[in-house]
């Protein structure tokens, strides 16, 4: 079980407290909340399985390294323009053809997830 704080504009928070407890009473809204989380979840298709969703995080935080370290890389020639591939949160290779970078980094480490995109500048990239 995890426990958060979220921010919530007022007035939105006063209708769901007035909604919830007309319909469940006072103390419900925790589980009101958790329901839609699940709802949402469940209609997004994450996957249930275990792997699959490893899979996904550990892509998601190597993107986040990469975003992190966008700026300094636009910086250096040895990068910039270039795909580089990151892994455990650092770039492990590039090359100016993903594919070729894609099978190098694949051969040497396995096929496991790691995240390659381009070092170009937010305005030049086009999202397909």
């Amino acid at each position: 079980m995890v426990k958060i704080t979220i921010e919530v504009d007022d007035d939105l928070w006063r209708r769901f407290s007035i909604i919830v407890l007309q319909d469940r009473g006072e103390r419900k809204k925790s589980k009101v909340i958790a329901e839609l989380i699940r709802e949402y979840v469940e209609r997004r298709g994450l996957p249930d399985d275990p792997w699959q969703l490893e899979c996904i995080l550990r892509l998601e935080e190597e993107r986040g390294a990469f975003l992190k370290a966008k700026s300094r890389l636009l910086r250096d020639d040895q990068y910039r323009g270039k795909y580089v591939a990151v892994f455990k949160g650092k770039v492990v290779d590039c090359d100016e053809d993903k594919a070729r970078l894609a099978r190098r980094v694949y051969k040497k480490y396995g096929y496991i997830p790691i995240y390659i995109d381009r070092v170009i500048p937010e305005e030049d990239q086009v999202n397909l």
